[in-house]
């Protein structure tokens, strides 16, 4: 097992890294800190001896086709011909050989994009709703702002990654799922329009992990021209009151445990109005975008109709197209496809997604049939298209030093749960370990690896997660452990109770609350017999006493 690196006391060192030595003999004798902060870079050690995972920030998901070419060109040559989309609209470039390090991350810096503070405890990458700016949804592009946020932060990184007790999350955007997001993230920027000024809904504190707590709402509107120094407050308020010492208990939610919800909005307030005293660059100018003319708008359809994977924009006859990427997962080939394709029928940008899907945008609706035949030339599709269930894994045991068990394999045996085919639209999140890179907490149904005991027999497996309503303010809860062999039996059992029990509109987790969770646990236990645990267990926590858990 690695050492557990002294993360204060390098960051308190300054965080070196000797990328010429790296670049010379590879990385045989870094030390644990040293290989800290190379996450700081971007670069993460995977479970494999002497290759790295190189993760290339994307702010706000906007990727240019030429960008896409560049890293197509580089995954070739330096990760197997493989590009992975995360859930935070990022880029990662798996098995890039120690000793390709520095050469991979000068070639990401001439291109427009930079790995900086895409890993360890940095502001990861800022997200914005990929069809800000032309959704029905969105009152208006939230685009530079998100991207103004994260240059600025990132800029001082070389102080700010000494100073962060933990990583900070930061997302924009103003659709429904926007504000779910804006709860699970340590900064929720809402788009809002009040009395005809653009604005956000502001919250904090938000992570879900190990140890879930959703946001607190801190200003029912901050105008766009504040919107800079409202991050940096909470930054501020972060590296002011955060836990430096104790990374474990590091994250921005920690604070506010530990001050309460009143003093930590006080303390947010008073370090917004010192930030606001200092110079902002005014806001890149952007239109207010009025009530969407939904008759005219929905009436220009393509052939086919509207879709979970067609969407329409505020201008008629324009279409959001959403090619799917199961589990994220791209070779150099289908990147280079779909960059091809932005290009002909969209407006030259790959939209990277929440989901780990791509989103084309003002694709004509008359040029929506043509696109998926594009597509489908390369093995592609359109979102929802086959019914195909909605997964979302992060890369698991397979690459990552911290997995637990192989995520995507998990989300591939579940492409063939009859439960999810018959409601394809039901999300399912598969995180390799609890730290909830795929946000387990948030799905319809969520799977967290771990190890587990089940009938006596420790094996890897999963803590399987229901009950999430972000509506409500309410995230997933532990219902039970299932052994790796047995998660599609288990999420069918209940996807099948919830068809049972489920009122008009209700959503799998509104029964799950109305029933309760533990009455459907025993269901579970029914039908799966000695092949599954109810609640959460005190198994796991021994094992991981032990030494063998997360």
């Amino acid at each position: 097992m690695a050492a557990t690196p002294d993360i204060p006391g390098t960051k308190r060192a300054g965080l070196p890294v000797d990328f010429e030595r790296l670049a010379r003999v590879g990385d045989t004798d870094l030390t644990p800190e040293e290989r800290y902060a190379l996450k700081t870079y971007g670069v993460c050690a995977q479970l494999q001896d002497h290759v790295f995972m190189i993760r290339v920030r994307v702010p706000g998901g906007l990727l240019r086709p030429t960008q896409a070419r560049q890293l197509v060109d580089m995954a070739r040559r330096h990760a197997r011909d493989w590009v992975h989309l995360t859930t935070r609209q990022n880029v990662e470039l798996h098995w890039v050989s120690d000793r390709s390090v520095p050469a991979v991350l000068g070639e990401v810096d001439s291109i427009g994009l930079t790995t900086r503070s895409a890993c360890g405890h940095t502001l990861r990458n800022v997200m914005s709703a990929e069809e800000a700016g032309v959704g029905l949804d969105e009152p208006f592009d939230c685009l530079p702002d998100a991207r103004a946020v994260s240059d600025a932060i990132v800029s001082r990184s070389r102080e700010l990654n000494r100073e962060l007790p933990s990583r900070i999350n930061m997302a924009f955007g103003g659709s429904p799922r926007c504000r779910h997001d804006a709860l699970l993230n340590d900064g929720g920027f809402v788009s809002v329009v009040r009395d005809g000024e653009p604005g956000y809904d502001l919250w904090g504190g938000g992570s879900l992990g190990r140890s879930p707590r959703l946001a607190v709402r801190l200003h029912e509107f901050v105008p766009r021209e504040d919107a800079l120094a409202a991050a940096e407050a909470l930054v501020d308020v972060f590296v002011q009151h955060g836990d430096l010492d104790h990374p474990a208990k590091g994250r921005l939610k920690f604070v506010v445990e530990r001050l309460g919800e009143e003093r930590f909005r006080a303390e947010w307030s008073a370090a917004f109005d010192d930030a606001r005293r200092r110079p902002h660059p005014e806001p890149a100018p952007i239109s207010v975008l009025g009530s969407a003319e939904h008759t005219a708008v929905l009436a220009a359809a393509p052939a086919g109709g509207w879709s979970a994977g067609v969407r329409p924009q505020r201008t008629v006859g324009r279409a959001l197209v959403t090619v799917d990427v199961p589990m994220g997962d791209l070779s150099g080939h289908e990147l280079e496809a779909i960059a091809q394709l932005a290009e002909r029928y969209g407006d030259g940008a790959l939209h990277l997604s929440r989901d780990q899907d791509v989103v084309l945008r003002d694709v004509d609706v008359d040029a929506v049939e043509a696109l998926r035949d594009a597509l489908a030339e390369h093995s592609l599709g359109v979102l929802g298209d086959s019914r195909s269930p909605r997964v979302r894994a992060c890369t698991g045991s397979a690459v990552c030093a911290l997995g637990i068990t192989t995520a995507p394999d998990a989300g591939i045996s579940l492409l063939t749960s009859d439960g999810l085919r018959r409601h394809s639209t039901l999300r399912v999140h598969v995180s390799g370990c609890p730290n909830s890179c795929a946000q387990h907490q948030a799905a319809d149904i969520g799977l967290a690896g771990t190890k587990v005991k089940i009938n006596g027999e420790a094996l890897d497996g999963y803590q399987v997660f229901v009950g999430a309503e972000l509506e409500r303010h309410e995230h997933g809860e532990v219902v039970g452990r299932v052994g790796e062999r047995d998660v599609v039996a288990a999420v069918d059992a209940l996807v099948g109770v919830w068809e049972a029990l489920r009122h008009d509109g209700e959503t799998l987790g509104r029964t799950c609350r109305r029933v309760g969770i533990d009455a459907i646990a025993a269901h579970v236990a029914t039908l799966l017999e000695r092949r599954w645990e109810s609640g959460a267990g005190d198994e796991e926590r021994e094992l991981a006493a032990a030494g063998t858990g997360p």
